[in-house]
């Protein structure tokens, strides 16, 4: 077991304990500390995938600012954010479906960040050809 105990939902009554216990307080059903261990550090992993995915969030939204942002004929160097942000959100993209995209749990939390990471991916996807599309009719009004 780790150093500090860390929380799981019991699997009998589904209230929260930690992987130290023996026994549920709760519904006082024994807790094998094998089990118990296995079920904390998925939800620790469920908990981890939600606070990833936010970064992987404001990184798709802040692409989408710079997008808008770049209309502004005076500021140039916005469209560089585009770029940046663009690339920044395909890596954290990779890294959380690496992390955490096979964890099989029915954790709030984690099914909170799939969702969240499937709408991430969607505005992602469409974020550069959007880009590209509205620099273009941007340049071409500007003629």
């Amino acid at each position: 077991m780790s150093a500090s105990p860390r929380t799981f939902r019991c699997l009998n009554c589904n209230e929260m304990i930690d992987d130290s216990m023996t026994q549920c307080r709760y519904c006082n059903v024994t807790v094998d500390p094998v089990v118990a261990q296995l079920v904390a550090e998925r939800q620790e992993k469920a908990i981890n995938s939600y606070r990833e995915v936010t970064y992987l969030r404001m990184v798709v939204v802040a692409m989408y600012v710079f997008m808008v942002l770049s209309y502004i004929p005076s500021v140039p160097m916005f469209g560089l954010g585009i770029i940046i942000t663009f690339f920044v959100a395909f890596v954290l993209l990779l890294r959380w479906q690496r992390k955490f995209g096979r964890l099989v749990t029915n954790d709030a939390a984690y099914l909170k960040a799939r969702r969240s990471f499937r709408l991430s991916f969607v505005l992602w996807l469409f974020g550069l050809p959007l880009g590209a599309l509205g620099y273009l009719l941007l340049s071409l009004a500007t003629r």
